[in-house]
């Protein structure tokens, strides 16, 4: 590790622990800092990635509250990642039996729910997982999302200072995120879609290992639906036997194979949730 790398490390755990970084104030707390972000916003770029290189995948337990409108449903859920774009999400009801399950893995996307025998199969091709989810975002973009590296893995990006937010701006691919100097986290992130940006808002991270979301706002301006997800602490990173083939088996027991494509006028696994 550089000095300049281990220089920003240290000052972003200093920062946590007592709280203060957060402030408007910072760039006067922190001037010597805020001056090395303008001049070179790739260094603090650079450093904050370096924490997440060491997970290559993680399993945690979501409460996810979905709303529209005025409707709302809180799901209790399950989420498999692999950093390469790889995402198993399971909806368990209050037995902790499964309601849905939504995966992609290297050459399909499926989709099932409790009340329905279908498991509905498709092509992973582009838009297909954002179809069975009811968003607009790729696997890779919920990887990012969920681990906190923001943007997807092997996406080139650029950096600058923003000066109207005091913020390194990255952006890369679809997504523009916002990484505090001193912190080393993004603190939001704004994903390009067809039908209108989502916003993802970080209010919590983990204090140990490395840097995951706790909480999180999605907001879907163009849909008026927002997502607020709590992650268990329990969560496990790289845990035994998640790899590819994990993704790959998408059999459940009792069901028939229906096409992907019906999901079209259904919404998808999130308005599916919405609409009960």
């Amino acid at each position: 590790m550089s000095r300049t790398v281990h220089f920003v490390v240290v000052l972003a755990a200093l920062s946590i622990a007592v709280g203060c970084a957060r402030g408007d104030n910072w760039v006067q707390t922190y001037p010597d800092v805020a001056a090395r972000a303008r001049q070179d916003p790739a260094s603090f770029l650079v450093a904050a990635q370096a924490q997440w290189d060491d997970l290559q995948g993680m399993v945690g337990s979501y409460q996810v509250r979905a709303s529209r409108g005025i409707s709302s449903r809180t799901l209790d859920t399950q989420i498999h990642l692999l950093r390469e774009g790889f995402v198993q999400i399971e909806v368990l009801a209050p037995t902790f039996t499964s309601e849905g399950y939504l995966g992609v893995g290297t050459r399909e996307v499926g989709l099932w729910v409790s009340e329905d025998r279908c498991l509905y199969r498709g092509p992973n091709e582009p838009g297909a997982f954002g179809r069975a989810l009811g968003l607009d975002l790729t696997p890779e973009s919920i990887v990012a999302t969920l681990m906190g590296f923001a943007i997807p893995a092997d996406t080139a990006v650029t950096s600058v200072w923003d000066e109207g937010e005091q913020r390194v701006r990255v952006s890369g691919g679809a997504t523009t995120a916002w990484l505090h100097p001193v912190t080393a986290r993004f603190e939001r992130l704004m994903v390009s879609t067809a039908s209108g940006p989502i916003t993802v808002v970080y209010e919590a991270w983990s204090s140990e290992g490395p840097p995951v979301p706790l909480r999180a706002r999605i907001e879907v301006a163009a849909e008026d639906i927002t997502l607020q997800l709590r992650l268990a602490p329990t969560w496990n990173a790289n845990p035994s036997g998640l790899n590819v083939a994990f993704f790959d088996d998408m059999r459940v027991d009792g069901s028939v194979d229906c096409p992907l494509d019906r999901l079209a006028v259904e919404g998808g696994l999130l308005r599916r949730g919405l609409s009960r």
